[in-house]
């Protein structure tokens, strides 16, 4: 005997009703897992130029292409919400954004000016790091988390820069944590943004720049060496060596102040100022050895007087030399 098919009907509407409530459970677990996790946004660069790397003003101007990709579902604008946080000046220009598939791309050419603290103590064989500091200022690092296209972040292959040598070129992404939640409403604590950090790594080309700032300073202190060959007994030739030191004083000070003009007036101690300062006080070596031969020889001791000359002059020259030598090999690194 069969059985009858009259609740077929009524069951199959009740269990269309059980998968219909467990495919709408399921999709609002995906959108709350999705609301609740930050939406991935790579980013990258590629610098077209540098320009005016400038240590009086602090600063350094860069053109570079810079983009973000992230989930199209995400719809997010972070070429509108990107903060430049070093920059003196940023232009945004030929703006573009296009999906591929389920991911959007942004892109635009960036012209801007940046801070950087140069460093030149070891000029002129410094290495800076230059970098360009980028924010995300609207969304927290619960909604948008930024990650290093660290395969696409290049440098023209062509780019110069006068004086300069382009070592290599990085990115790196992080959280930037604020100790204020910016006021906002229902808002407790502080807050997070997502950051992303461009790293130009930069040497001085030192060669023939050392030779033109040091180059007098050298040939003075060589020529100090000849007071050592006049007599400091006879009036005339003491009178020639303390003229001619303090000449060379002098003219030490003047290019000194000639370099550090090169500078831009840096404060910092830098390795010129080391070498002119060795030179001043080879200066002041030779100007005591000067004045205690004549006094030797007016103590009747020209025997002793000339033997001071004698070992003085290789001394200081190779005193100065070793000094030099290991301030160049300091600053060299």
């Amino acid at each position: 005997m069969r059985l009858p098919r009259l609740g077929q009907p009524r069951f199959t509407a009740r269990l269309a009703l059980v998968l219909c409530g467990l495919l709408t459970s399921a999709a609002l677990v995906r959108a709350a897992e999705e609301k609740s996790s930050p939406a991935d946004v790579r980013v990258g660069a590629y610098i077209n130029s540098l320009s005016d790397l400038n240590s009086t003003n602090n600063t350094f101007t860069a053109d570079f292409w810079l983009w973000f990709v992230h989930p199209r579902a995400a719809d997010l604008k972070p070429l509108k919400t990107v903060e430049p946080e070093n920059a003196r000046e940023f232009r945004v220009s030929l703006e573009t954004t296009e999906d591929y598939g389920v991911q959007r791309y942004h892109a635009a050419k960036i012209r801007g000016v940046f801070n950087h603290a140069w460093d030149v103590r070891n000029f002129p064989y410094d290495r800076h790091e230059l970098t360009i500091d980028l924010s995300e200022a609207q969304l927290g690092d619960d909604r948008v988390r930024y990650l290093a296209d660290s395969a696409n972040t290049a440098v023209d292959p062509a780019l110069v820069v006068d004086g300069w040598r382009v070592e290599k070129i990085g990115i790196a992404t992080g959280v930037h944590p604020y100790q204020s939640n910016f006021g906002v409403p229902g808002k407790t604590g502080g807050s997070r943004y997502a950051t992303g950090t461009l790293s130009i790594f930069i040497s001085r080309e030192a060669g023939g720049l050392f030779l033109k700032l040091h180059a007098a300073v050298y040939i003075i202190f060589l020529m100090s060496l000849v007071t050592f060959l006049l007599d400091s007994s006879k009036d005339g030739f003491f009178s020639a060596r303390i003229g001619l030191i303090s000449g060379m004083v002098l003219a030490t000070v003047v290019n000194s102040h000639r370099v550090s003009a090169a500078l831009g007036g840096n404060n910092s101690l830098t390795l010129p100022d080391k070498i002119h300062i060795v030179t001043l006080l080879a200066l002041l070596l030779t100007l005591l050895v000067t004045l205690a031969t004549r006094h030797l020889h007016n103590a009747g001791k020209s025997p002793q007087a000339q033997r001071l000359d004698r070992i003085a002059a290789p001394v200081c020259l190779l005193a100065y030399v070793a000094i030099n030598l290991a301030l160049v090999q300091i600053a060299r690194g």
